[in-house]
């Protein structure tokens, strides 16, 4: 037992001179007497364990017995440290975790030293939960915490464990927080829509609560990320939204989009939701030849198909086929067969060789798939399936091309000719081939014998040609003039215009092409000229508004029409159609007359109409009864007598040979020729009495010059103008008595303008073109088809 000594001693001395002794082994400078204090006390600064013991205080008195009294003095010592562990035995300080929801907790909490041994205590938020506490050993102290199943509630839970031994001091305590890792509570799309319209923009908005730390939002279609369009993220640890902005395209139709919130430090553990796209779209087309097709290897008399793809939302409604640009029908009879999404051609031809297309429709709208070439081959054919004319002369190199379609178009040719005596074939050095499919044959035809027949063969791979080309080879001539020619009006709103259209004559055996001339009819200065290719029907057209201008002396224009073809061996004979005279009399109407005189005008025209056709039939009756006695007595029956008509001038003359008859707005015009005097030897008398005429009137003629030499054929279409002062010129060559109209040589042309034109009357009806026509042209309005004029 240890023994300490400290005095304080008062005697012979002041009080506040007190005498103090402290043992240095034991107390030294930490004991020391406060006499201030009432009682007054031995204070030890920084008590140690070794200070505990019984302390007796001896109090010595100069008049009084001495006074003891024991105290013991129990030292408490508290623990010098505590630790606190995880489950992995981890010292934890101030966060334990984080843990996985679900997963258990166990704190263990361990206090070294204390004097008494400290009691260990846990505190969970704040409220005391009973540990296990483990037995002493080495003066440490042990208490773990178990929590089985931790719960999303217990997220930041904090849990204290205190370590006591005496209430003179504050407990030893450690507290730490919870962390947890929590999986998703929620995904969800807030808006669904149940139809979506392709190329128009929608937002989609997705929504993740619950989860601990904050989730991650992915955007999944077809089990792949989604990336189209913006995404956009907002939210709090716990909730938050994710927002993607995009286009639907045709292909995302029947997919389905996916949200998918996940734990990133919980893999596994997400939850997603997900709604089915329902976009609607034109359709889609692609067209395809059947896969067991081989492009390449198509030929005529094969059975090709094609296969239409469509995906369509909603479905589609019509499947229409194209070829070239032109609508493909059904048609079994010619081998054409269309079924739902098919198109089958049997037996395909070359014309069936193309581009086809197939177009799908629905309410959102059509659409046309990429078109597909058909390519069909097929042994040579002539391009122009005609028998091609050739008119060549005597020793006249020509050169005879035989141009053949064919696939492909490695083409070897044969030629042969024929005629009536004879056949052979052409030596290959007669002739070449040029760009595969066209060759040329040189030919020159130098007797009568050598007019013929040229045939041309072709040969592919595919085969020979089965129809060859024909070229018929005969002796060059001038065109055939043109025939059944019709004048007519064609109003185009304010302009006039007139349009002349024929029929073509043999060409000569050359190409032709056709040329009508409009001539002033009082200067014959050339007004113009237009050209026509069409082979068949050649068609004229020209406006009148620049060219019918007035002369300047009161005289309505007039145009002289001629139309003849023309080859590389010159023209064919010229037909004149016409004077037009254009009277734009009534374009000046005033307009401003309060009485219009229309309607009397056109009832004063049908009677007069009425009366001119009654008069005209009796005189035609009559003409007709009176010819037919005199044309049994001679071959050129009809005359006209020239000796009783009025005198002409030469240039009035020549306007014979055009007659013209005009009712209401219809014009007649009949075109002969001057027939020579030779040809008049054998006929009766000169003189024919005038009912003798033919049935269509002639114009007034002058007297005729006296007698001359024989009246000739003019050789060109156009005579001198004569002047006026020389009346008996022009007439000193024709028979002095009359003139015939041979029955080969007639032509009667029917015109028929918009509206009457009239010449004045101090213009003469005359013309200075001779009429060169010889084929018959058909009257359509004169009576009679065995009149001749």
């Amino acid at each position: 037992m240890r023994v300490f000594c400290f005095s304080f001693d008062v005697r012979g001395r002041a009080f506040n001179k007190a005498l103090h002794w402290s043992d240095p082994n034991t107390f030294g400078p930490r004991a020391y007497f406060v006499t201030v204090a009432k009682p007054a006390a031995l204070t030890l600064d920084g008590v140690q364990l070794d200070d505990e013991g019984l302390y007796r205080c001896r109090a010595d008195f100069r008049t009084t017995p001495t006074r003891n009294f024991a105290i013991n003095l129990t030292v408490i010592v508290p623990p010098h440290q505590m630790l606190v562990y995880d489950n992995s035995g981890r010292d934890v300080s101030a966060v334990v975790g984080p843990m996985e929801e679900g997963s258990d907790l166990i704190l263990t909490c361990e206090v070294r030293g204390g004097r008494p041994p400290p009691t260990l205590t846990w505190f969970v938020n704040e409220r005391i939960v009973e540990g296990h506490l483990e037995p002493s050993r080495n003066h440490v102290m042990v208490n773990r915490l178990v929590v089985n199943g931790v719960k999303r509630e217990h997220l930041n839970s904090s849990y204290k464990c205190q370590a006591s031994n005496t209430k003179l001091m504050m407990p030893t305590e450690r507290m730490v927080r919870l962390e947890l890792l929590l999986r998703p509570l929620s995904v969800q799309i807030l808006l669904k829509p149940k139809q979506m319209i392709a190329d128009q923009d929608y937002v989609i908005t997705c929504q993740v609560e619950g989860s601990r730390p904050r989730a991650t939002i992915s955007w999944i279609r077809d089990n792949r990320k989604f990336r189209r369009g913006k995404i956009a993220e907002d939210g709090n640890d716990t909730t938050i939204s994710s927002t993607v902005t995009f286009a639907p395209v045709p292909e995302d139709d029947g997919t389905f989009l996916k949200c998918l919130g996940d734990n990133p430090s919980l893999p596994g553990v997400g939850q997603e939701d997900s709604f089915k796209l329902n976009i609607v779209y034109p359709p889609q087309v692609s067209l395809h030849l059947g896969s067991t097709l081989n492009p390449e290897d198509i030929k005529e008399g094969d059975d090709v198909y094609f296969e239409c793809n469509i995906r369509a939302n909603p479905k589609e409604h019509k499947i229409t086929w194209f070829h070239d640009g032109g609508l493909v029908s059904q048609n079994m009879s010619s081998g054409v067969i269309i079924s739902t999404h098919s198109l089958v051609l049997q037996r395909v031809t070359r014309w069936q060789s193309g581009s086809y297309t197939c177009l799908a429709a629905n309410n959102r709208g059509e659409t046309v798939s990429k078109p597909v070439m058909l390519r069909v081959r097929f042994a040579p054919v002539c391009r122009d399936s005609e028998i091609s004319v050739i008119g060549a002369s005597l020793d006249e190199v020509i050169r005879v091309r035989c141009h053949v379609a064919a696939d492909p178009s490695e083409v070897t040719f044969v030629w042969q000719f024929n005629n009536s005596g004879e056949s052979f074939d052409v030596s290959p050095a007669r002739f070449t081939t040029t760009s595969g499919n066209m060759s040329e044959l040189k030919y020159t035809p130098a007797s009568q014998r050598d007019y013929g027949t040229l045939t041309c063969w072709g040969q592919n791979p595919i085969g020979r040609q089965s129809e060859p080309c024909i070229f018929q080879i005969v002796p060059a001539a001038k065109p055939s003039p043109l025939s059944n020619c019709t004048l007519r009006t064609a109003t185009n709103h304010s302009t006039d215009a007139l349009e002349v259209e024929c029929r073509a004559g043999y060409d000569g055996g050359l190409p032709q092409r056709f040329v009508l001339e409009a001539y002033d009819s009082y200067t014959m200065r050339l007004r113009f000229n237009v050209s026509s290719s069409n082979t068949e029907m050649p068609f004229f057209r020209f406006e009148l508004s620049e060219l019918l201008t007035s002369n300047g002396e009161g005289i309505p224009p007039s145009l002289r029409v001629v139309v003849y073809a023309e080859n590389a061996k010159g023209r064919s004979e010229k037909v004149v159609l016409e004077d037009i005279t254009l009277n734009d009399a009534e374009k000046r109407t005033d307009d401003n007359s309060s009485i219009s005189i229309l309607p009397l005008a056109a009832l004063l025209t049908g009677s007069l109409l009425t009366l001119g056709l009654a008069v005209l039939l009796v005189i035609v009756l009559a003409v007709r009864r009176s010819r037919h006695r005199h044309c049994a007595r001679s071959h050129c029956g009809h005359q006209l007598e020239i000796s009783k008509a009025p005198k002409m001038t030469p240039q009035a003359s020549r306007t014979n040979s055009m007659l013209e008859i005009n009712t209401g707005d219809q014009r007649y015009v009949v075109a002969y020729t001057l027939k020579p005097a030779s040809d008049c030897v054998n006929q009766p008398p000169l003189s024919v009495p005038i009912d003798h005429q033919p049935d269509i009137l002639n114009t007034p003629r002058g007297t005729p010059p006296s007698a001359g030499g024989p009246l000739p054929r003019p050789d060109a279409l156009f005579t001198p103008t004569m002047e006026r002062s020389r009346p008996n010129a022009m007439f000193n060559s024709y028979c002095h008595a009359e003139l015939t109209l041979s029955p080969e040589t007639c032509a009667i042309q029917t015109a028929t303008i918009g509206r009457p034109r009239g010449r004045p009357k101090d213009v003469p009806p005359f013309s200075t073109f001779a009429t060169m026509r010889r084929d018959h042209i058909i009257a359509d309005s004169i009576p009679g088809p065995e009149s001749c004029v």
